[in-house]
């Protein structure tokens, strides 16, 4: 068995890149394998966003996601730096730079990490996909 972690860098408008990491994914759970986390860095924290609303003839990336996520307890890991640059907040990202009466648009399951966890990650010896 192998134990992946992935990184997404893309916005899900930009390219495949987050479509071609969840198809990973779900070939990597069919093999027996397991994805550790998935984590979202530069314009890929995009795929994290509640307010991301999918044209009804367009691939739903993070209805994708939570579905994922859902199924398989994979950690959607987004860089807290990244998305504070991109306008992609928590609650407490959001009240830490005094921006409360902005409304929170990070998606649950998708959790707020610094890079470090991406890298203790791959420390652990899990093998990394770039897509």
């Amino acid at each position: 068995m192998h134990v992946f972690t992935l990184i997404v860098t893309k916005s899900p408008f930009d390219s495949r890149n987050a479509e071609s990491a969840i198809a990973f994914c779900r070939a990597a759970f069919e093999r027996g394998d397991q994805v550790e986390q998935v984590f979202f860095y530069q314009s890929g924290v995009h795929n994290a966003s509640h307010l991301l609303a999918s044209p009804s003839n367009e691939y739903a990336c993070k209805d994708e996601w939570l579905k994922l996520a859902n199924e398989q307890e994979i950690k959607l890991n987004v860089c807290v730096s990244a998305a504070s640059r991109r306008g992609v907040l928590d609650k407490n990202t959001a009240s830490q730079n005094n921006l409360e009466l902005v409304q929170a648009n990070l998606s649950l399951p998708f959790v707020q990490v610094g890079l470090s966890d991406y890298f203790a990650s791959l420390a652990k010896g899990n093998i990394n996909v770039q897509l």
